[in-house]
């Protein structure tokens, strides 16, 4: 038995709901014997027919897919199952780690099946601050390979759009590179998707849609073309604050200058801006704009490793660029790489700090920088 299967059947269902879950189930079973009764007359009908076939087992699934209620025991176990997923040392983005931990987010709870191309999508989760939301989705499908397809809204074929009322289309942009997981057991992927900000839309009613796969393997590039949409009202659980502080500081590392400009602390991360002597754009004989990396960079990405299964972790000893906090080191979150920034800036982005009056930039073993006032 799967290790999705027998985590759902941990889950106590509450007495009061048994009925209510074996009337939706005799529903679906009346509901789908119709179907195959009517053979190819509607080879859609069919196809519903299958997919309850599906959720059928375990029951409490089927309950999840089917209530469109308040979150429930039933529907908060659930969700806290899937919050393990995301919790688990599979996923590399430490902030999100703690996030969860703490209970912040926006609980989701809304499936999606993608018949053409036989995948459940999950959508489990949301939060955004000024900056940056984030969303937790899994996907899953009984036919469709899923080992080497990515929703990746970084470099790949995948998109996030904004629906308006008006049914434009606003693209979201990614917000560092995401972090993802594939269970090959499950044929299940579990991504924490980074893009624009949505708070200014708090309390009102959010159409978002997920577009299009994306398929690395080896050298090839190929895109699966879907479309998952999500409709959810804002809550205020969804919403976290973002503060910024003006550091002003300067410091040379390896004969280069360099000047934090700022601190930003939220619930998801610390991010440390910096401009110095080698983090400039430069411009080529063609006027074209390009950047290297700088010294600093080297260093920060110096205690850096990738390990198949984790993604991007910590080499522990290794000299790099860590913060200190209330006497706790406080690590690089790596997946959070190439968030976008201003001109000639380079971003560090590293966990949630304990203390955000008591922050310390380390740089190798001799720099260290308060990142208070």
């Amino acid at each position: 038995m799967s290790n999705l299967k027998e985590e759902l059947e941990k889950i106590r269902i509450p007495d009061h709901l048994h009925e209510r879950v074996k009337l939706g189930v005799k529903a679906a079973k009346l509901e789908q014997n119709s179907y195959e009764k009517q053979g190819d007359v509607n080879r859609n009908k069919k196809k519903k027919g299958r997919k309850y076939k599906r959720l059928l087992i375990p029951a409490a699934v089927c309950f999840l897919a089917l209530s469109s209620l308040t979150l429930t025991p039933v529907r908060a176990a659930i969700q806290e199952m899937y919050d393990k997923i995301f919790a688990s040392k599979h996923i590399d983005d430490t902030g999100l780690k703690m996030a969860l931990e703490e209970g912040r987010g926006q609980p989701l709870n809304q499936t999606y099946y993608d018949e053409k191309n036989d995948i459940t999508v999950r959508f489990q989760n949301v939060w955004t601050d000024d900056k940056e939301t984030k969303l937790l989705l899994t996907f899953q499908s009984e036919k469709t390979n899923l080992e080497h397809y990515y929703f990746d809204n970084f470099e790949g074929k995948s998109t996030v759009y904004l629906i308006g009322e008006d049914g434009q289309k606003t693209n979201l942009k990614h917000v560092g590179w995401g972090s993802r997981h594939y269970d090959a057991e499950e044929n299940l992927v579990a991504e924490a998707l980074s893009f624009d900000s949505i708070k200014e839309h708090k309390g009102q009613e959010i159409v978002l849609e997920l577009q299009n796969l994306t398929y690395y393997h080896d050298q090839e590039t190929g895109v699966l073309e879907s479309t998952w949409p999500l409709t959810f009202i804002l809550e205020e659980s969804a919403i976290s604050d973002r503060e910024t502080s003006e550091v002003k500081k300067e410091f040379v590392f390896k004969e280069m200058n360099y000047f934090i400009k700022e601190v930003d602390f939220s619930d998801t991360e610390t991010r440390v801006v910096v401009v110095g002597d080698d983090t400039k754009l430069l411009t080529d004989e063609n006027g074209e704009k390009y950047e290297v990396m700088s010294q600093l960079e080297h260093h920060f990405l110096n205690a850096r490793k990738f390990e198949k299964g984790t993604g991007y972790t910590v080499v522990p000893g290794k000299p790099g660029v860590f913060l200190k906090s209330a006497g706790k080191t406080i690590n690089p979150i790596f997946s959070k790489g190439d968030v976008p920034s201003g001109e000639d800036e380079f971003i560090m982005v590293f966990e949630p700090v304990p203390d955000r009056s008591d922050c310390i930039l380390e740089i190798g073993e001799d720099i260290k920088i308060s990142l208070t006032k």
